[in-house]
């Protein structure tokens, strides 16, 4: 069971981060801008290798209000959806491994807008929040927390799901 949570969770994550990156694309062009989505390097923090992201980019840069709607409602408005399929489905493992991914939006939704305004407004820096290895690692965990979570629901109330 837990192997099907981690992979139908992944396979959302796909498609989730995508409508994530498009929603921003939305969003931007709602708050007045323009832009496009773009595959970018992005530098591992830890190690010294790069992988490549999907990212909206706006095509001049934004003022901090509405980049902040841009970073917030992005992920935000992507979970929308994923989040009103819980409404209709039954099924233990669609439903973990949507709720995986609704929070992994809203964990995006926060950290993204979090890092503009720390930076922007405070002027406080944190490389972590930037750091691919914390991007995805963090939904990697909520990932893996889910399925062990339903794996250990599943065993306190004695059902068993079939692996």
């Amino acid at each position: 069971m837990a192997i099907r949570v981690l992979i139908l969770s992944v396979l959302i994550f796909a498609g989730a981060f995508g409508a994530h990156e498009v929603m921003h694309l939305l969003v931007i062009y709602a708050v007045g801008g323009q832009g496009s989505i773009i595959v970018r390097p992005w530098r591992l923090g830890l190690v010294d290798f790069t992988i490549y992201a999907l990212h909206a980019q706006p095509s001049q840069p934004l003022d901090v209000t509405r980049q902040a709607i841009v970073n917030f409602f992005g992920p935000f408005l992507a979970a929308i959806p994923l989040a009103a399929l819980l409404v209709y489905v039954r099924e233990p493992i669609a439903v973990a491994a949507l709720i995986a991914n609704v929070v992994i939006l809203l964990f995006y939704a926060f950290i993204e807008a979090g890092d503009l305004l720390l930076e922007a407004v405070n002027n406080v820096d944190v490389p972590l929040l930037t750091w691919p290895e914390f991007n995805y690692g963090v939904p990697a965990l909520i990932i893996v927390l889910t399925a062990l979570t339903l794996k250990l629901l599943s065993a306190i109330r004695g059902r068993r799901i079939p692996d």
